[in-house]
């Protein structure tokens, strides 16, 4: 068997697996993706490998990513993160050279991974030590403990714990401690349908 009967053959299984997780037959999967019974039948018998608009409408009708459809059984699909052995990174930015985070990775392993979770203890005291960031996707920043000085694009906002921000990316911001400790939150970066790159940061 070449590469390619490989490749449809393995696509197949898994639309045939997701499928039939879904509790769908195939005419109920041909009605919902716009496909026919016949075509579906040939995907997922691997004998013929569907273009990438085709696994697209696919997916969509299972609701998974089209990323899915091409792993290999056995892929590693979680990550366990525990307390006090995680990767820790201190990242530095500014005129000072202090750092002004110290992130916690909790998803560090994970394949092809959509968000990148981390737990963020703000450095950081003043606000002129450091300018503020932007990178695509969203953000989601929840405060664990103390008070931050949240900067996104021109505003500042006061977050206390329990409070959460859930912003642009490429809206320009940063966060200070107000607190006598360092404030601690739980962020988490995410890029629709791309994989994920790493914080800029320093061990």
């Amino acid at each position: 068997m070449n590469v390619k009967d490989s490749l449809a053959r393995r696509i197949g299984n898994r639309v045939r697996g997701i499928r039939k997780q879904a509790g769908l037959t195939l005419k109920q999967l041909a009605e919902a993706s716009g496909l026919t019974p016949g075509t579906l039948s040939k995907i997922e018998n691997g004998l013929t490998k569907p273009s990438i608009t085709t696994l697209q409408m696919i997916a969509n009708s299972l609701k998974v990513d089209i990323g899915y459809l091409f792993k290999i059984e056995g892929e590693k699909r979680y990550v366990i993160s525990r307390k006090g052995i995680r990767k820790v990174s201190y990242s530095e930015r500014g005129s000072t050279g202090k750092p002004t985070y110290k992130v916690e990775l909790l998803s560090e392993g994970m394949e092809n991974p959509f968000m990148e979770p981390i737990i963020a203890t703000l450095l950081a005291r003043k606000d002129e030590d450091f300018n503020a960031i932007a990178h695509g996707g969203q953000e989601l920043m929840y405060v664990l403990e103390g008070k931050v000085e949240l900067t996104l694009g021109e505003k500042k906002f006061i977050l206390k714990k329990g409070d959460a921000a859930y912003f642009d990316g490429d809206l320009p911001h940063k966060g200070i401690s107000l607190s006598k400790k360092p404030a601690r939150s739980l962020n988490v970066h995410l890029i629709p349908g791309t994989r994920v790159g790493s914080f800029e940061t320093t061990d």
